[in-house]
């Protein structure tokens, strides 16, 4: 087992502290994809429900506006997180000595 210097421990404990450091961010990065999906999902489901009733002849159009609203801030939200997720994965890669 090869011997460390001071030097060595000092820059293995720095890389280590900075890795613990950047994870919150990947997990709240992919709690935010998590919730933007969801949100995505939703908003897709109302404006299909919408649709639906459009055919029955039920049409609200500010709910649909809303929905489709509701999509873009969705989509918006989730485009945010994963480019958290991204700097992160960046940031941590270098440090662990992986390319992404």
């Amino acid at each position: 087992m090869p011997i460390l210097n001071f030097n060595e421990l000092f820059l293995a404990s720095d890389l280590r502290l900075k890795a613990v450091n950047v994870l919150p961010s990947v997990q709240t990065g992919l709690s935010g994809i998590s919730r933007g999906l969801e949100g995505l999902q939703e908003a897709v489901a109302d404006i299909a429900r919408a649709g639906a009733s459009t055919h029955q002849g039920n049409s609200t159009a500010a709910g649909s506006s809303q929905s489709f609203v509701g999509l873009q801030e969705q989509s918006q939200a989730t485009q945010v997180s994963v480019k958290v997720v991204n700097s992160a994965s960046e940031v941590l890669g270098p440090l662990l000595g992986v390319s992404a």
